[in-house]
């Protein structure tokens, strides 16, 4: 990993750095890791989606950021903007950590959007002279594209019934009031979620307590984090990423997973009561912290981002290279009988640029690609009556060697990934496969890749399964076997800025 001193880990970004950071981002540039349709970060780390809203004609995504190393150092928020979740655009940092109350950062949060003014609600990371911390929740808006401004007093101060670990306001507005719901770990060290009220975004936020989840009476691990809460059609859905569940057969397998319940939300006597148990937003490998946006065009969904990672894990081979993370492609959410369905967002197959060829029936299709895998491509697919399944992705041979694989077999409704045959391994203690039954068997399948990064959409969306992986230039062949099936590879054209902007113009 590229090494970052304790000193430099609280270094925070001044206009002076520019010059180091753009020389920094030409060597990162060059990673044949770096991505083409994913947000990424343009220098240091990047971790949680924050801030996500639509104003003024535009997507607003910002992300916790450290600009100075693969390490999580003092956090700021980063900026990009995008006029249609696909093409997005490097705007530079967005909130620097100078106040009193964010002294050890500027931790996540959320935004909502009135007029032509952005409000965000985000945890001040503040430690005391004996180091003890004391999180706030804190106000600043965004004016236009570029004025920052920054409330003087803190929107919430810590709550002295629960311990020092409370972060993450999401900020919502129910018919005439605003809420914030708080991740949260109580006295008995338990996860839970804070509510708060306000008929006003600036001011008199009042506790009215902690959210009931009925079924759910001893919280949710030990901590709770980045909750949000979205109405789905008739549906109210309850998303969060609790910290401290255990591994249940085939779920919950990563360190930290997010999840979601479907159910009704009753602000009066502060109860969510499930429609059933609850579920893994995702069930690959690298996945957290997903965020909604608060604003959105779209009456027949809601729209999420997350960060492709999961906190304690190591992603060595970008790490080496002093970078680290992306966001996850942008998904919709819909819920369809009585599940969460996740699709990727309208409009992607702008990224489609040449169709490399087609498959039938699991025909060998190396040869077609004259031995390629494309390091960036969409492949789709289906059959209704699939039998079998077996794709090879930067696998190193023809024969032996498995790369990164897929299988499904009918007989079992079994569906699995794995990235154990790959050279660079990827926190192999909390294993080195996925699997999911297929109840209703394997139909479809969309698999979006981008250099270090396999999205997988089964099924148009029933399950979603993210993986990391950094294939080395001899694993770089691609084979597929299987009965019934179909399939189509597209290369696909950028979409991401990587310019190196890390102050707007009027900054």
């Amino acid at each position: 990993m590229a090494t970052v001193n304790e000193l430099d880990k609280k270094r925070m970004l001044m206009k002076r750095d520019t010059d180091e950071l753009v020389r920094v981002h030409e060597k990162i540039a060059e990673s044949s890791w770096r991505a083409t349709y994913h947000v990424q970060p343009v220098t240091g780390l990047m971790n949680d989606p924050n801030g996500f809203t639509y104003c003024n004609k535009k997507w607003h995504l910002f992300y916790q950021w450290f600009p100075f190393g693969p390490v999580h150092g003092l956090k700021h928020w980063y900026h990009v903007t995008s006029p249609d979740l696909i093409h997005w655009e490097n705007r530079g940092v967005a909130l620097l950590p100078t106040g009193k109350y964010e002294n050890s950062g500027c931790y996540s949060g959320s935004a909502i959007s009135e007029g032509d003014t952005i409000y965000f609600a985000y945890t001040g990371n503040y430690r005391d002279e004996n180091r003890v911390r004391r999180p706030h929740q804190l106000l600043a808006t965004l004016e236009g594209d570029e004025q920052y401004t920054k409330a003087m007093r803190p929107l919430i101060t810590p709550n002295e019934n629960y311990t020092e670990h409370q972060r993450d306001p999401k900020i919502v507005r129910i018919d005439d009031m605003y809420y914030i719901f708080l991740g949260a770990q109580n006295k008995q060290e338990q996860g839970v979620i804070l509510v708060y009220c306000s008929d006003s975004i600036l001011t008199d936020w009042k506790f009215l307590g902690e959210l009931k989840v009925k079924g759910y009476e001893n919280g949710f691990g030990y901590m709770v984090e980045c909750p949000d809460v979205q109405k789905i059609g008739l549906h109210d859905v309850l998303i969060f990423s609790p910290q401290g569940i255990e591994p249940s057969k085939d779920e919950f397998r990563n360190k930290f997973n997010s999840v979601y319940l479907i159910g009704d939300l009753d602000l009066e006597t502060l109860t969510f009561t499930p429609d059933g148990p609850m579920q893994e937003l995702d069930r690959g490998f690298d996945f957290y912290a997903p965020q909604c946006a608060s604003q959105n065009i779209y009456s027949d969904c809601s729209i999420m981002s997350a960060w492709f990672g999961v906190p304690d894990y190591t992603y060595p081979p970008t790490d080496e290279e002093g970078w680290s993370g992306l966001q996850t492609f942008v998904r919709e959410l819909t819920i369809r009988k009585g599940k969460l369905y996740q699709t990727p967002v309208r409009g992607f197959e702008a990224l489609k640029k040449d169709e490399l060829f087609c498959a039938k029936n699991g025909e060998i299709i190396s040869d077609k690609l004259h031995g390629q895998m494309p390091s960036s491509a969409i492949i789709r697919i289906e059959n209704p009556d699939a039998e079998s399944l077996d794709l090879n992705l930067f696998s190193r041979n023809y024969v032996i060697a498995r790369g990164f694989a897929i299988s499904y077999e009918k007989y079992t409704k079994r569906l699995r990934i794995d990235r154990s045959d790959l050279t660079n391994q990827l926190n192999v203690e909390y294993g080195t496969d996925r699997q999911i039954i297929l109840e209703n068997g394997l139909t479809s399948m969309d698999i979006f890749v981008d250099h270090s990064t396999v999205e997988i959409f089964v099924n148009e969306g029933e399950y979603v399964l993210s993986a990391r992986i950094f294939p080395t230039k001899e694993e770089h062949m691609i084979r597929m076997g299987g009965k019934n099936l179909n399939l189509s590879i597209w290369s696909t054209e950028p979409s991401v800025d990587d310019a190196p902007v890390f102050f707007a113009e009027n900054q």
